[in-house]
């Protein structure tokens, strides 16, 4: 039998030991870098279904594209309708804040008032759904609006005599 030196089985054990610690340690890339090496490995092989680096970045770059929506037909009855309204109510209190306004001509403005609140109540009353019902809604309120901004530019161009 022969035998062996100390310093030989503290070699051979601390061989094995160091052998069994790097085997047992995981070997899994990272999803990144199999990505790469995917690439690389296309690049070398110069594969006809290779996407290039150029196309990588552009598809990488995630642009919001923005649509500029164009306001309905409705949206943009109400926008001007509820402007009109507005415009009125500014006058009516013109006039009403005249002090040489008679009883017929504060009537006439408080009558108005009340025709352009019962518009302003109506308008938001309106539903959306109702398309059917568009162009009789259209058609009445712009008449409406149209009235009482005549007969008020008329009480104001008399009230200012």
């Amino acid at each position: 039998m022969t035998t062996v030196s100390p310093f030989y089985r503290l070699f051979l054990t601390g061989t094995i030991s160091a052998i069994m610690l790097i085997s047992c340690s995981s070997r899994t890339p990272k999803a990144d870098d199999a990505f790469e090496l995917v690439k690389k490995e296309r690049m070398q092989s110069n594969d006809s279904s290779f996407v290039s680096n150029k196309i990588i970045q552009e598809s990488m770059k995630t642009v919001i594209e923005k649509k500029a929506e164009t306001p309905d037909e409705w949206t943009l009855f109400k926008t001007e309708t509820e402007k009109n309204i507005r415009v009125n109510e500014k006058i009516i209190k013109e006039l009403e804040a005249l002090e040489n306004g008679n009883g017929s001509l504060r009537r006439k403005v408080a009558n108005l008032k009340k025709e352009n609140s019962d518009l302003r109540i109506r308008m938001d009353e309106y539903k959306e759904e109702v398309k059917v019902k568009w162009e009789m809604f259209k058609t009445s309120m712009s008449h409406n609006v149209k009235a009482i901004d005549i007969e008020l530019t008329t009480l104001n161009a008399a009230a200012r005599k």
